[in-house]
């Protein structure tokens, strides 16, 4: 079940990997913006080739030596979440690695080719995007936090017949494998820790919310269309894994309160859809990227192109802009949004619950 479970994570996180090429906007090419009228250059081309060859072979070859190490060297438990894990972060060294290469590689083919030297550089605004915006309402948001405060509540009615040690820590196979003593403040430390994340979520949607729509300067209403669509997945995604996680920790804390529900390896499978809800939005919002994304033609020649932001890309992976209002940005790498490291609103909204989280995990799990 383990290796089953932990299989499908490792080929859709590989998928992932091999086609991010084609998923991100097609004027940023390994982090790097490229005018319209160069991105079928030959060599960009046999670049993204040529990545997704590699790390799609180099992936398959790991997953094959995963399993043949799964059976006959890890003996116990542990070792073999030790290795799973082990030959996944192998695979993200070896694609993120070859990113690194491609990203220098095309950085120095546009300084050769003064690509976009002699273009003059515009940054497209429309006034009415915010008023087309469909991104999901906060209250969509509100009722996770009121199964959080009900939850805290029911536990403290119930206290006195929860166990005296407490589960904080479960296994692959759904059973848990640490305990706490109980306290007031253990037998709430998952509603606490569930707190927490539904407010980085929220508060990374509101942020989004908040940010700029930026658009192409010669493609305006089909990048308009896609970044209003990519907004509204993504809402709808953190929205759905709020609710999933929040069924998650609610059956996990109730199963302190009634330790009957994990006979049987009972958690199991909610652990299992759990997961399956995450893969799940992650590959539906891949696919729509995918689908909506702005396509250029053969031997496009435009007198204008978007703003070069290359100098606040930090490797074409850490986005710092001072002067860009925006906390999350759409990722130039990869799938989803990153942090405007410059804008001190996204340290409050995924910094201050992380040094909550920590400070609860350091005194109860």
């Amino acid at each position: 079940m383990l290796l089953g479970v932990f299989s499908t994570v490792y080929i859709i996180t590989l998928a992932l990997q091999v086609f991010v090429p084609y998923i991100v906007r097609e004027t940023i090419i390994f982090g790097v913006t490229v005018p319209e009228q160069n991105v079928k250059h030959p060599a960009l081309r046999n670049m993204k080739k040529k990545y997704a060859q590699f790390v799609g072979i180099s992936g398959v070859l790991l997953l094959m030596m995963m399993v043949v190490c799964y059976y006959y060297f890890a003996q116990s438990e542990f070792m073999q979440s030790i290795l799973l894990l082990g030959c996944l972060f192998a695979m993200l060294a070896v694609s993120m690695t070859l990113y690194w290469k491609n990203h220098q590689k095309v950085l120095k083919l546009k300084k050769e080719e003064q690509w976009g030297l002699n273009i003059k550089q515009v940054r497209a605004v429309d006034l009415t995007a915010r008023s087309r915006d469909e991104m999901l309402p906060w209250p969509f948001y509100v009722i996770p936090f009121g199964v959080t405060v009900f939850l805290i509540i029911f536990t403290f009615r119930h206290y006195d017949q929860i166990p005296d040690h407490i589960a904080v820590h479960w296994g692959p196979s759904g059973e848990a494998d640490s305990w706490r003593s109980k306290t007031y403040f253990t037998a709430v430390s998952l509603p606490l820790v569930m707190l927490m994340v539904q407010c980085m979520m929220w508060g990374t949607v509101d942020s989004i919310k908040r940010s700029a729509i930026k658009l192409a300067v010669n493609r305006k209403e089909e990048s308009l269309e896609d970044q209003l669509k990519s907004r509204k997945y993504m809402s709808w995604s953190i929205m759905l894994l709020s609710y999933g996680f929040t069924i998650l920790f609610t059956v996990l804390q109730l199963s302190n309160i009634y330790p009957s529900m994990t006979a049987g390896n009972r958690l199991l499978p909610v652990f299992i859809l759990f997961l399956l809800l995450v893969l799940g939005s992650v590959l539906v919002y891949a696919w729509k990227k995918r689908k909506q994304r702005v396509n250029y033609g053969d031997n496009v020649v435009s007198e204008v192109m978007d703003v070069d932001e290359d100098r606040y890309w930090k490797g074409g992976l850490i986005y710092v802009n001072r002067q860009d209002p925006s906390v999350f940005v759409e990722k130039r790498f990869g799938v989803g949004w990153t942090m405007n490291f410059a804008n001190p609103r996204g340290y409050i909204v995924i910094g201050l619950p992380l040094l909550i989280l920590l400070f609860i995990s350091f005194f109860s799990l």
